[in-house]
């Protein structure tokens, strides 16, 4: 008798269910058939709504479609979140790989401040870089495509982030 093909027939089929079990383990996940409306993300158990994305203990949300700064403002509110606040460079980073040639309203604006504009986060934090494309009628910001902040008018349409601590 031939071991070395019996052996080998018995990997061939160890192989295949091991393979198939993973398979069926994962289907729903990579295929993206799921009921739920939370789905697990990548560690510790921490979870972010369906079509939220999650980095570093926060969930995400791109918008599919345009609307005006305010109305992009509300949407966040009605999904419990905020406008992203974009105050680290990592963040920055990783927010214009994920918007790629698309422009997204960030929750930043042009504010009066004692005698003068600043630029102020939706937390009423000061903003600490510099703001591309400044025009006296441009008082909110976009990210996206250029890879800088670029204030933009707040009566345009754009897509928008909402951020959100993941659960």
């Amino acid at each position: 008798m031939n071991w070395h093909v019996i052996i080998s027939g018995l990997i061939v089929v160890v192989l295949k269910v091991v393979g198939m079990t993973l398979f069926l383990l994962y289907f729903s996940q990579i295929f993206g058939l799921s009921n739920d409306s939370f789905t697990p993300t990548r560690s510790y158990g921490t979870v972010c709504p369906k079509d939220w994305d999650f980095h570093q203990g926060r969930c995400f949300f791109l918008s599919t479609f345009e609307s005006s700064w305010s109305n992009s403002r509300d949407d966040c509110a009605m999904k419990g979140s905020t406008l992203a606040i974009v105050d680290t460079l990592e963040k920055l980073k990783y927010l214009q790989d994920i918007a790629g040639t698309e422009k997204y309203f960030i929750g930043l604006l042009l504010q009066p401040s004692e005698k003068r504009w600043q630029w102020r986060w939706i937390n009423n934090s000061v903003f600490n870089g510099n703001v591309t494309n400044q025009n006296q009628n441009f008082r909110c910001v976009t990210i996206g495509l250029t890879k800088t902040f670029d204030a933009a008018s707040c009566d345009i349409h754009y897509r928008w982030i909402c951020e959100k601590n993941a659960k």
